[in-house]
Protein backbone atom coordinates (compact mmCIF):
# COMPACT_ATOMS: atom_id res chain seq x y z
CA UNK A 1 0.00 0.00 0.00
CA UNK A 2 1.59 3.05 -1.14
CA UNK A 3 1.24 6.42 0.94
CA UNK A 4 -0.66 9.46 -0.32
CA UNK A 5 1.30 11.90 -2.36
CA UNK A 6 -0.32 14.41 -1.22
CA UNK A 7 -0.19 13.62 2.42
CA UNK A 8 3.77 13.19 1.30
CA UNK A 9 4.08 16.43 -0.08
CA UNK A 10 2.51 18.66 2.55
CA UNK A 11 4.58 16.83 5.31
CA UNK A 12 7.67 17.42 3.63
CA UNK A 13 6.48 21.48 2.83
CA UNK A 14 6.01 21.48 6.51
CA UNK A 15 9.38 20.41 7.50
CA UNK A 16 10.88 23.00 5.07
CA UNK A 17 8.93 25.74 5.95
CA UNK A 18 10.24 25.24 9.91
CA UNK A 19 13.87 25.08 8.18
CA UNK A 20 13.06 27.68 6.31
CA UNK A 21 12.53 30.01 9.30
CA UNK A 22 14.86 28.45 11.67
CA UNK A 23 17.63 29.48 9.26
CA UNK A 24 16.32 32.28 8.28
CA UNK A 25 16.25 33.57 11.97
CA UNK A 26 20.21 32.22 12.32
CA UNK A 27 21.09 34.38 9.42
CA UNK A 28 24.24 36.57 10.24
CA UNK A 29 22.37 39.69 9.45
CA UNK A 30 19.37 38.45 11.14
CA UNK A 31 21.53 37.75 14.39
CA UNK A 32 22.65 41.21 14.10
CA UNK A 33 19.10 42.67 14.31
CA UNK A 34 18.47 40.54 17.07
CA UNK A 35 21.06 41.97 19.31
CA UNK A 36 20.30 45.22 17.79
CA UNK A 37 16.38 45.26 19.30
CA UNK A 38 17.62 43.34 22.71
CA UNK A 39 20.31 46.06 23.27
CA UNK A 40 17.27 48.66 22.30
CA UNK A 41 14.92 46.78 24.83
CA UNK A 42 17.52 46.76 27.61
CA UNK A 43 18.84 49.79 27.17
CA UNK A 44 15.11 50.88 27.60
CA UNK A 45 14.36 48.98 30.47
CA UNK A 46 17.52 50.11 32.29
CA UNK A 47 16.86 54.15 31.99
CA UNK A 48 13.21 53.32 33.22
CA UNK A 49 14.50 51.44 36.15
CA UNK A 50 17.13 54.30 36.70
CA UNK A 51 14.18 56.65 36.80
CA UNK A 52 12.55 54.66 39.45
CA UNK A 53 16.00 54.49 41.85
CA UNK A 54 15.96 57.75 41.14
CA UNK A 55 12.46 58.01 42.61
CA UNK A 56 12.79 56.15 45.31
CA UNK A 57 15.70 58.03 46.45
CA UNK A 58 14.04 61.55 46.53
CA UNK A 59 11.14 59.85 48.28
CA UNK A 60 13.51 58.91 51.22
CA UNK A 61 15.16 62.57 50.76
CA UNK A 62 12.06 64.45 50.85
CA UNK A 63 10.77 62.38 54.26
CA UNK A 64 13.98 63.54 55.87
CA UNK A 65 13.46 66.89 54.37
CA UNK A 66 9.88 67.20 55.34
CA UNK A 67 11.02 65.77 59.31
CA UNK A 68 13.37 68.57 59.45
CA UNK A 69 10.81 70.88 58.33
CA UNK A 70 8.76 70.07 61.63
CA UNK A 71 11.76 70.59 63.76
CA UNK A 72 12.09 74.08 66.42
CA UNK A 73 14.19 76.71 64.73
CA UNK A 74 17.53 77.34 65.91
CA UNK A 75 20.19 80.12 66.29
CA UNK A 76 22.50 79.75 63.15
CA UNK A 77 25.61 80.14 65.11
CA UNK A 78 25.04 76.83 66.80
CA UNK A 79 25.90 75.09 63.76
CA UNK A 80 28.94 76.60 62.76
CA UNK A 81 31.65 75.63 65.01
CA UNK A 82 33.92 78.01 63.74
CA UNK A 83 33.80 81.14 61.58
CA UNK A 84 35.77 79.53 59.03
CA UNK A 85 34.77 75.96 58.64
CA UNK A 86 32.92 74.66 55.97
CA UNK A 87 29.15 73.72 56.61
CA UNK A 88 27.50 70.41 55.18
CA UNK A 89 25.18 72.07 53.47
CA UNK A 90 23.48 68.38 53.04
CA UNK A 91 22.82 67.81 56.39
CA UNK A 92 21.92 71.67 56.99
CA UNK A 93 19.07 71.52 53.90
CA UNK A 94 15.64 72.52 55.22
CA UNK A 95 16.93 73.28 58.75
CA UNK A 96 14.90 76.01 60.17
CA UNK A 97 17.08 78.76 62.10
CA UNK A 98 17.14 82.00 63.23
CA UNK A 99 19.40 84.68 62.47
CA UNK A 100 19.45 88.55 64.05
CA UNK A 101 21.76 91.43 62.00
CA UNK A 102 21.20 94.03 59.81
CA UNK A 103 19.71 94.29 56.18
CA UNK A 104 21.70 95.98 53.66
CA UNK A 105 19.39 96.92 50.88
CA UNK A 106 22.53 98.75 49.29
CA UNK A 107 24.05 95.25 48.07
CA UNK A 108 20.30 93.42 46.77
CA UNK A 109 20.37 91.18 44.14
CA UNK A 110 17.36 90.13 42.28
CA UNK A 111 17.01 86.34 41.09
CA UNK A 112 15.13 85.89 37.94
CA UNK A 113 12.43 84.14 36.25
CA UNK A 114 10.19 83.77 39.86
CA UNK A 115 6.81 83.61 39.52
CA UNK A 116 3.82 84.14 41.96
CA UNK A 117 -0.13 83.57 41.12
CA UNK A 118 0.73 82.77 37.97
CA UNK A 119 1.94 86.21 37.39
CA UNK A 120 6.42 86.76 36.15
CA UNK A 121 8.68 88.64 38.66
CA UNK A 122 11.78 88.30 40.68
CA UNK A 123 13.17 86.89 44.27
CA UNK A 124 14.51 90.15 46.35
CA UNK A 125 17.85 88.71 47.64
CA UNK A 126 19.08 91.23 50.77
CA UNK A 127 21.95 90.43 52.40
CA UNK A 128 21.70 89.96 56.05
CA UNK A 129 25.12 91.39 58.13
CA UNK A 130 24.69 88.74 61.22
CA UNK A 131 25.35 90.09 64.63
CA UNK A 132 28.97 88.27 65.78
CA UNK A 133 30.45 88.36 61.86
CA UNK A 134 29.25 87.10 58.59
CA UNK A 135 26.64 87.51 56.25
CA UNK A 136 23.58 85.95 54.99
CA UNK A 137 21.96 86.34 51.70
CA UNK A 138 18.19 86.31 53.19
CA UNK A 139 15.31 85.56 50.17
CA UNK A 140 12.73 87.81 50.90
CA UNK A 141 10.00 87.05 48.68
CA UNK A 142 8.23 87.95 45.17
CA UNK A 143 8.02 91.35 43.46
CA UNK A 144 6.29 92.01 40.35
CA UNK A 145 8.84 92.01 36.70
CA UNK A 146 7.92 95.83 36.64
CA UNK A 147 10.18 96.08 39.36
CA UNK A 148 13.34 95.08 37.82
CA UNK A 149 15.86 97.34 39.53
CA UNK A 150 17.73 96.63 42.93
CA UNK A 151 17.26 98.38 46.00
CA UNK A 152 13.59 97.81 44.86
CA UNK A 153 11.81 100.96 46.47
CA UNK A 154 8.64 99.55 46.65
CA UNK A 155 9.77 96.81 48.94
CA UNK A 156 12.15 97.70 51.59
CA UNK A 157 13.41 95.29 54.13
CA UNK A 158 13.13 96.59 58.08
CA UNK A 159 15.35 98.96 59.64
CA UNK A 160 17.43 98.17 62.28
CA UNK A 161 18.31 94.65 64.29
CA UNK A 162 16.18 92.17 63.21
CA UNK A 163 15.72 88.61 64.08
CA UNK A 164 15.06 86.87 60.66
CA UNK A 165 13.33 83.13 60.91
CA UNK A 166 13.39 80.70 57.81
CA UNK A 167 14.85 77.63 56.15
CA UNK A 168 18.37 77.03 54.69
CA UNK A 169 19.05 76.45 51.05
CA UNK A 170 21.38 75.01 49.34
CA UNK A 171 23.22 77.29 47.04
CA UNK A 172 22.87 76.82 43.11
CA UNK A 173 25.83 76.66 41.13
CA UNK A 174 25.92 78.23 37.33
CA UNK A 175 25.25 75.20 35.18
CA UNK A 176 27.54 74.11 32.48
CA UNK A 177 24.12 74.22 29.59
CA UNK A 178 21.60 76.74 30.06
CA UNK A 179 21.31 80.18 31.19
CA UNK A 180 24.39 81.54 33.54
CA UNK A 181 25.42 84.49 35.23
CA UNK A 182 28.44 86.15 33.89
CA UNK A 183 31.67 85.48 35.76
CA UNK A 184 32.41 88.94 36.09
CA UNK A 185 31.31 91.95 37.18
CA UNK A 186 29.04 93.37 39.51
CA UNK A 187 25.39 91.60 38.79
CA UNK A 188 22.09 93.52 39.45
CA UNK A 189 19.99 90.30 38.51
CA UNK A 190 20.97 86.58 38.45
CA UNK A 191 20.00 83.27 37.31
CA UNK A 192 21.31 81.20 40.32
CA UNK A 193 21.62 81.98 43.94
CA UNK A 194 25.25 81.35 43.32
CA UNK A 195 26.63 82.60 47.07
CA UNK A 196 30.40 81.59 45.76
CA UNK A 197 29.98 83.93 42.67
CA UNK A 198 28.35 86.49 44.68
CA UNK A 199 30.66 86.66 47.72
CA UNK A 200 32.78 88.90 44.98
CA UNK A 201 30.50 91.68 45.77
CA UNK A 202 29.17 91.60 48.73
CA UNK A 203 31.65 92.95 51.45
CA UNK A 204 32.01 90.56 54.58
CA UNK A 205 31.90 86.75 54.45
CA UNK A 206 29.08 85.58 52.74
CA UNK A 207 27.60 82.46 54.20
CA UNK A 208 27.54 79.67 51.72
CA UNK A 209 23.59 79.22 51.99
CA UNK A 210 20.46 80.50 51.74
CA UNK A 211 17.95 82.14 53.61
CA UNK A 212 14.11 81.50 52.85
CA UNK A 213 11.76 83.53 54.71
CA UNK A 214 8.97 80.43 54.64
CA UNK A 215 5.77 82.75 55.91
CA UNK A 216 2.78 81.19 54.06
CA UNK A 217 2.04 83.94 51.55
CA UNK A 218 -1.24 86.38 51.88
CA UNK A 219 -3.80 87.45 49.64
CA UNK A 220 -2.32 88.82 46.10
CA UNK A 221 -1.61 92.21 47.20
CA UNK A 222 0.94 95.12 45.43
CA UNK A 223 0.23 96.57 48.80
CA UNK A 224 2.62 94.70 51.33
CA UNK A 225 5.87 93.46 48.75
CA UNK A 226 7.59 91.60 48.75
CA UNK A 227 5.39 88.46 48.76
CA UNK A 228 7.32 85.52 51.31
CA UNK A 229 8.12 83.03 48.52
CA UNK A 230 6.66 80.24 51.04
CA UNK A 231 7.76 76.54 52.22
CA UNK A 232 10.27 75.12 49.77
CA UNK A 233 8.30 72.49 47.50
CA UNK A 234 9.32 68.54 48.08
CA UNK A 235 8.50 67.44 44.60
CA UNK A 236 8.88 63.69 42.90
CA UNK A 237 9.94 66.09 39.76
CA UNK A 238 9.28 63.66 36.52
CA UNK A 239 10.68 60.47 37.44
CA UNK A 240 7.65 57.99 37.73
CA UNK A 241 6.27 59.93 34.22
CA UNK A 242 9.90 59.07 32.30
CA UNK A 243 9.56 55.21 33.64
CA UNK A 244 6.58 54.49 32.43
CA UNK A 245 7.52 56.04 29.71
CA UNK A 246 10.83 53.80 29.15
CA UNK A 247 9.43 51.10 29.85
CA UNK A 248 6.62 51.97 27.32
CA UNK A 249 9.32 52.09 24.58
CA UNK A 250 11.02 48.95 25.81
CA UNK A 251 7.51 47.25 24.94
CA UNK A 252 6.43 48.42 21.74
CA UNK A 253 9.93 47.55 20.27
CA UNK A 254 9.73 44.05 21.43
CA UNK A 255 6.22 43.60 20.31
CA UNK A 256 6.75 45.77 17.52
CA UNK A 257 9.72 43.63 16.17
CA UNK A 258 7.97 40.10 17.25
CA UNK A 259 5.58 41.07 14.75
CA UNK A 260 7.41 41.77 12.56
CA UNK A 261 9.22 38.26 12.56
CA UNK A 262 5.39 36.43 13.17
CA UNK A 263 4.86 38.14 9.65
CA UNK A 264 7.83 37.22 7.78
CA UNK A 265 7.01 33.81 8.35
CA UNK A 266 3.43 33.83 7.92
CA UNK A 267 4.87 35.03 4.05
CA UNK A 268 7.68 32.26 3.93
CA UNK A 269 5.08 29.64 4.93
CA UNK A 270 2.33 31.04 2.12
CA UNK A 271 5.09 31.19 -0.49
CA UNK A 272 4.66 28.91 -3.60
CA UNK A 273 8.13 28.75 -3.97
CA UNK A 274 8.14 26.12 -0.63
CA UNK A 275 6.20 23.34 -3.01
CA UNK A 276 8.57 23.80 -6.00
CA UNK A 277 11.96 23.48 -3.93
CA UNK A 278 10.60 20.17 -2.57
CA UNK A 279 9.42 19.20 -6.43
CA UNK A 280 5.79 19.75 -6.59
CA UNK A 281 3.75 21.11 -8.98
CA UNK A 282 6.07 20.94 -11.82
CA UNK A 283 7.22 17.47 -11.36
CA UNK A 284 4.06 16.56 -10.56
CA UNK A 285 2.52 18.03 -14.14
CA UNK A 286 5.27 15.82 -16.06
CA UNK A 287 4.47 12.68 -13.99
CA UNK A 288 0.51 13.27 -14.82
CA UNK A 289 1.36 13.32 -18.59
CA UNK A 290 3.50 10.56 -18.37
CA UNK A 291 1.09 8.68 -17.02
CA UNK A 292 -1.79 10.06 -19.45
CA UNK A 293 0.44 9.11 -22.73
CA UNK A 294 1.16 5.38 -21.11
CA UNK A 295 -2.11 4.99 -20.81
CA UNK A 296 -3.79 6.11 -24.34
CA UNK A 297 -1.00 3.91 -26.13
CA UNK A 298 -2.06 1.07 -23.85
CA UNK A 299 -5.95 1.08 -24.03
CA UNK A 300 -6.70 3.86 -26.75
CA UNK A 301 -8.36 3.60 -29.99
CA UNK A 302 -5.76 2.30 -32.08
CA UNK A 303 -6.11 -0.55 -29.73
CA UNK A 304 -2.78 -2.94 -28.43
CA UNK A 305 -1.50 -3.27 -31.70
CA UNK A 306 0.28 -0.28 -31.09
CA UNK A 307 2.91 -1.64 -28.81
CA UNK A 308 2.10 0.80 -25.47
CA UNK A 309 2.92 3.69 -28.33
CA UNK A 310 2.69 7.56 -27.11
CA UNK A 311 -0.58 8.98 -27.81
CA UNK A 312 0.47 11.05 -30.55
CA UNK A 313 1.20 7.52 -32.36
CA UNK A 314 -2.04 6.22 -32.03
CA UNK A 315 -3.60 9.04 -33.54
CA UNK A 316 -1.01 8.65 -36.50
CA UNK A 317 -1.99 5.40 -37.05
CA UNK A 318 -5.40 5.73 -37.24
CA UNK A 319 -4.89 8.29 -39.66
CA UNK A 320 -2.56 5.90 -42.03
CA UNK A 321 -4.76 2.54 -41.88
CA UNK A 322 -6.74 3.36 -44.33
CA UNK A 323 -3.98 3.74 -46.65
CA UNK A 324 -2.57 0.45 -46.28
CA UNK A 325 -5.39 -0.87 -47.27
Amino acid sequence: MTADPGMRRRTVAAGDTLSVVRNSLLRPRAVVSHLLVAVVVLGCIAAGQWQLDRLDTIREENARLAERLQQPPVELGEFLAAPDDRVDAAAMEFRRVTVTGTYRPEQEVLQRNRSHAGQAGFHVLTPLERQGGGVVLVRRGWVPASMDTPPVAEAPPPGGVVTVSGVLERPVAQPTFGASDPPDGELARVFHTDTERLDDQIDGELFEMVLRIDEEPGPFTLDELPLSAGSPALDERNHLSYAVQWHTFAAIAAVTYLAWLWSRRRRTHDTPGGDRADGGDGDRGSDDRGAGGGRAGEGGPAGPGFGGGSGEAAVVGRVDAPRQA
